[in-house]
């Protein structure tokens, strides 16, 4: 199922999208933002990744894709889906740089939340963020979510380690902060 936002459409992953997915993946800036990124993904990887994700059964992966013309610009998704205890990671990649900073991704992590508290009926959604990526983290905190923990040098980038931030928010406190259901 396809979901609008704004002039962009939430939907599943498709074989087209692996030019777009190629560049960004390799894009050595976004690479640096987002923890467990690197560069040097072929064809191959990115065909294979989409693959994998269009598979999985503890997840909901959404590519974020112009309305206009359907290029990819990014992912948005769900993780690790746990229906026993109702948790889930949350992770997010905006890939066109000339996207950045205009709330796009604020407008499709509120969707993300919304879909798991009141869609999935989980109770808490996690992240991990690196310490260095203070535009994200703030985003994150302005959303309700709190830090619940602090990985010291657990990535290493640009020739340095990097804290990672393990950041997470509960249904009641995402409710409570003011948000809506989709």
């Amino acid at each position: 199922m396809n979901y609008h936002i704004d002039n962009f459409v939430l939907r599943r992953p498709e074989p087209a999208d692996i030019k777009a997915l190629y560049h960004y993946k390799n894009d050595p800036e976004i690479a640096e933002m987002l923890g467990g990124f690197s560069t040097g993904y072929s064809i191959d990887d990115i065909r294979d990744w989409i693959e994998f994700h269009r598979q999985s059964k503890d997840e909901v992966l959404w590519v974020i894709a112009e309305v206009e013309n359907n290029r990819c610009i990014g992912h948005v998704g769900l993780y690790k889906i746990d229906h026993r205890i109702r948790s889930a990671e949350f992770a997010i990649m905006i890939g066109d740089r000339s996207f950045l900073n205009r709330g796009l991704g604020r407008s499709c992590t509120k969707f993300a939340l919304d879909y798991a508290f009141q869609m999935l009926n989980l109770n808490r959604i996690y992240l991990t963020v690196l310490s260095t990526n203070n535009p994200a983290s703030n985003l994150y905190r302005s959303l309700g979510f709190q830090e619940e923990g602090r990985l010291r040098q657990a990535q290493y980038k640009n020739g340095q380690y990097i804290d990672v931030l393990v950041m997470g928010l509960l249904r009641a406190e995402y409710l409570g902060h003011g948000n809506k259901s989709i």
